[in-house]
């Protein structure tokens, strides 16, 4: 008897769990339906189906890369971030859900008709999410690494918002001219001392210039805090992602600096201070 979708996710969920999986049936299905092409709910209304040599072929290169523990997204190429899908490769961080805070504080945020910036844009999510959400305002992204500028463009191109936004290669704030009522940042912020507690599938495989930020995590947050105030506008505001137990020490930071005050603090669904949001305070 050949294999049917119901056989073939009853056999892969303990083949993932041996291997260390935490979440073997979900992702098997996600794998799956991404092999015949079709959406993971018609796995269920299709149990039955069976499964040609060139489907299990497929799945079963897909399985083997997850057994390795490569991140689905990255096998995939995709990941939902906002209620939108975004292309994703090895080459940036797969977003996750407590960036999408960033989204929502900008939105509420920023005046009409503006223009904002992203340092560090990654996948461009944020920002993409943001323009999409908001029809009214520009913006523009920078990163350091040109292969990621590249999946933003295609990431804006995407979701409709190319004509409303403008990327750059470049090194933090150091290249950058002019001064912006509202400039995000979700930075590097994890402690190398912290590296033994990330799973496999975040150390081996994320870029890890987009999740270092030194010994203590604080490297690059240090001196966007020092230089932020003069790329903002009177009252600006810059909103950034923070890790865990950053708290104190960022308030330090921003006391510190020159023109600048700690307007507020978001926490996340579990209660950590996520998102800390900076007002210029000069004028």
């Amino acid at each position: 008897m050949g294999w049917t979708i119901r056989s073939i996710l009853s056999w892969s969920k303990p083949y993932l769990q041996s291997k260390g999986i935490d979440s073997p049936r979900l992702d098997a299905e996600l794998l799956l339906a991404h092999a015949l092409g079709i959406k993971r709910i018609d796995l269920y209304l299709d149990m039955d189906r069976p499964l040609t040599d060139d489907d299990l072929g497929s799945y079963r290169q897909y399985l083997k890369r997850r057994s390795c523990k490569e991140p689905v997204a990255y096998i995939l190429g995709e990941k939902e971030f906002y209620s939108r899908t975004f292309h994703v490769n090895s080459h940036v961080l797969i977003p996750r859900p407590e960036s999408e805070l960033l989204v929502e504080q900008a939105i509420s945020l920023v005046p009409a008709g503006e223009k904002i910036l992203e340092v560090g844009v990654g996948s461009g999510a944020v920002i993409v999410s943001i323009l999409a959400e908001r029809e009214d305002l520009e913006g523009v992204g920078c990163d350091v690494n040109i292969e990621t500028i590249g999946i933003a463009k295609n990431n804006a191109l995407l979701h409709g918002v190319s004509s409303r936004i403008q990327f750059f290669v470049g090194d933090g704030l150091n290249p950058l001219r002019g001064q912006f009522p509202l400039i995000i940042m979700n930075p590097p912020y994890i402690a190398l001392s912290h590296a033994d507690q990330l799973q496999d599938d975040v150390l081996k495989y994320e870029p890890h210039s987009a999740l270092f930020g030194g010994n203590d995590g604080l490297d690059i947050i240090k001196d966007i805090i020092m230089n932020v105030r003069k790329h903002l506008r009177r009252k600006g505001r810059f909103i950034m992602e923070t890790g865990y137990g950053q708290k104190e020490a960022i308030d330090d930071l921003i006391r510190s600096a020159q023109g600048i005050r700690t307007q507020a603090w978001i926490k996340d669904l579990s209660g950590t201070y996520r998102v800390v949001i900076v007002e210029n305070s000069d004028g």
